[in-house]
């Protein structure tokens, strides 16, 4: 009986169960119907437009240390800004538009899970969970809000589910829309579905600013100045309450040039022995270019106002009066903060100088901005980023992340102040006006000159029969003119060419003057458009090209090699006594052209004399006597020839020349040889 009794209380005990899983089974499973009605179904129909999106709110959860990762943008009062980066302004708001857009319209593609249970596997466990046990089954949950704060879009993106198979005539063009199919789901419901998604968002900070620090055109640049100094501790009095520090002043480098097309000039270069390396310079101009911000860290303020204003004074403001020991509570909160990050303030309250740990750079441009970049202290902190769509890195090698880790080592981030100034000095040369001729003076009693007609060189003056023109007495003369007449014309007619050239100029400046007002404007329009993007941050850069804009003049300069180099490696420069010449042949010229030396006698007087050179009879005539028989004789020979030809009887002059004394001369006998005819001098 009691055998009985207790098999009947196993079999009611597990229908029980039995009935309490089956409840249980159908209390949590969706009903089939419900489930496969959604499969086709957008997610949010009401979003049909990408402008609805207000605001955008990523989360996470760091899946090695299980921290809950948020990163937000939102609209405020007409500015996209960053709350999760200290409302930095959000300068690629366009991206929001761009995720709204992805998620726009979005269907239920086919059902994926019906369970909770199956949420970790799929990825899709909400980050905003209080129990969460596994990070990595949590999924990246997207908000969007509309006017109102109204909710338009959440869900949750898990694991990705396979790539997007083509068929059709799509095949042969491969994926080329990027999409990928993805476990979704929304966070009211439990099924979660396969989606077909394109979506590439990233919370990484750089990608909703404008990355470029300084927005420079490194064409522009025109001058530049690395002061190398560094601040170190004074150890002189390590009694001392007060941390005292010093500026150890190292290299300091100046550099300019007139404009992009001319060279570069570095002050103190000592051009006949060293080389500018315009390579390094040009590097440098690229990093310029290249700084990239890689985060930013708000200044302090005090009372809702910023104690330090972009030209580093003191912003004493009338609320600042009535709690002065608040106002240095909050210059020493201040001192501190700039400590930390590496920069400190000198100097009185009316003129401080902000010095920073690892130097300063300025950069001047021919828009007038100048450029002040002062490099601070290593940035310890970390940044998060979230990313959905993005490659993924499978690589496990040792020793590539062993190599990622030395370069995160070297290349460490560091905090940068900025300070923008404008500086007139650097626009191009201001124009200089003209200076405005002086006319000259009208002498007294001036008259002008009086107008001649000129003759007629085509008719010829009448004269009178008989009356020869060589004796017709000379007419009367017009008196001459004053000089002083004659030079105020002369002077006149100059100022006249000079005035000409003055309006000209004139017109020229008046152009050019506006254009340099204009270029004055728009600096300090840039100035101030500049300063209210640096002022009220410490900008995080990458150190990865700092050491490029950190140069030392020894990495600027190389030494030229020594003149007189010795010619081509390997053949010494040998030089070689004078060698006596051999006979018969030519002695080699003493000098580089081949001439010989003043003074220096030739070996063979013989071999100098010209081939054809008369000698003269008496050899101790002098070369003086020489050159003046040899006058006379041409002289006599000309007295011969003009005889000649006034004789009526040419063939008796010729027999019988005579010269003006009377004597006559015979003609020297033919030569056997034919000599060439001496050229008619008087032809």
């Amino acid at each position: 009986m009691n055998e009985i009794k207790t098999t009947f209380t196993f079999l009611v005990f597990a229908a029980i169960l039995a009935a309490a899983a089956l409840g249980s089974h159908f209390m949590n499973q969706p009903s089939d119907s419900k489930d496969f009605e959604l499969v086709g179904e957008p997610f949010f129909e009401n979003f049909d437009s990408a402008s609805q999106a207000q605001s955008l709110t990523v989360s996470a959860v760091d899946s090695e240390s299980g921290r809950l990762e948020r990163f937000e943008v939102n609209n405020q009062n007409g500015l996209w800004r960053i709350p999760s980066e200290y409302n930095y302004p959000a300068e690629a708001a366009d991206r929001l538009a761009t995720t709204a857009s992805s998620v726009m319209g979005i269907v239920r593609e086919s059902l994926a899970g019906r369970l909770s249970n199956e949420h970790a596997k799929l990825g899709v466990l909400d980050p905003l969970a209080d129990d969460i046990e596994d990070p990595e089954g949590v999924g990246k949950r997207i908000t969007l809000k509309g006017a109102d704060d109204e909710v338009v879009v959440d869900l949750i993106v898990g694991k990705e589910a396979g790539d997007v198979v083509l068929t059709g005539a799509e095949a042969p063009f491969g994926n080329s829309s990027g999409e990928k199919y993805y476990f979704v789901r929304n966070p009211e419901e439990q099924q979660t579905y396969k989606v077909k998604l394109k979506i590439d968002l990233s919370t990484k900070f750089s990608d909703w600013i404008d990355p470029d620090l300084l927005r420079i055109d490194p064409n522009l640049v025109t001058a530049v100045t690395i002061d190398n100094y560094s601040l170190e501790e004074d150890q002189s009095n390590p009694l001392s309450p007060n941390k005292s520090l010093f500026k150890a002043q190292g290299d300091k480098i100046q550099m300019t040039r007139e404009s992009s097309t001319e060279a570069w000039k570095l002050d103190g270069l000592i051009a006949e022995v060293e080389d500018l390396q315009t390579a390094k310079i040009t590097e440098m101009l690229g990093v310029f270019d290249q700084l990239k911000i890689a985060g930013v860290r708000p200044k302090s303020k005090y009372k809702g106002f910023f104690l330090l204003t972009p030209d580093l004074k003191l912003n004493l403001q009338p609320e600042f009066e009535s709690d002065k020991q608040g106002l240095a509570q909050a210059i020493q909160q201040l001192q501190g903060e700039l400590d930390q990050k590496g920069f400190n303030l000198a100097g009185t309250a009316e003129k401080m100088e902000l010095v920073a740990q690892n130097g300063d750079i300025s950069i001047g441009t021919e828009q007038g901005v100048l450029y002040t970049l002062s490099v601070g202290a290593t940035y310890e902190g970390e940044e998060t980023d979230i990313e959905i769509g993005a490659a993924e890195d499978n690589s496990d090698d040792d020793e590539t992340q062993e190599a990622t880790k030395e370069a995160e080592v070297q290349n460490q981030d560091r905090y940068m102040m900025v300070r923008v100034a404008f500086d007139e000095s650097l626009i191009s040369p201001k124009p200089v006006a003209p200076v405005e001729p002086i006319a000259p003076k009208k002498p007294d009693g001036y008259t002008p000159a009086t107008e001649t007609t000129e003759p007629d060189v085509d008719s010829k003056p009448s004269e009178e029969p008989g009356e020869d023109p060589a004796e017709k007495p000379p007419g009367e003369t017009a008196p001459d003119r004053d000089p002083a007449f004659i030079k105020y014309d002369t002077d006149l007619a100059a100022f006249e060419e000079l005035k000409l050239d003055y309006e000209l100029a004139k017109t020229r400046f008046e152009t050019e003057t506006k254009e340099f007002q204009d270029k004055i404007t728009e600096g300090k329009k840039l100035v101030a458009e500049l300063n209210e993007r640096f002022g009220d941050w410490y900008y995080v850069i990458s150190g990865e090209n700092l050491s490029t804009l950190q140069s030392k003049r020894s990495d600027l300069v190389t030494t030229k090699p020594a003149p007189g180099g010795g010619g081509p490696a390997g053949r010494p420069n040998l030089s070689f006594p004078n060698l006596p010449i051999p006979p018969n042949s030519e002695p080699p010229p003493s000098s580089e052209d081949g001439d010989s030396s003043p003074g220096e006698k030739s070996a063979d007087p013989e071999k100098e004399k010209p081939m054809n050179e008369p000698v003269a009879e008496n050899p101790a005539a002098s070369p003086g006597d020489v050159q003046a028989s040899e006058k006379d004789a041409t002289n006599e020979a000309g007295k011969v020839e003009g005889e000649v030809k006034e004789s009526k009887n040419p063939s008796e002059a010729v027999t019988n020349p005579e010269n003006e004394s009377g004597e006559s001369k015979s003609e020297s006998p033919p030569s056997s040889k034919s000599e060439p005819e001496e050229p008619d001098e008087g032809k």
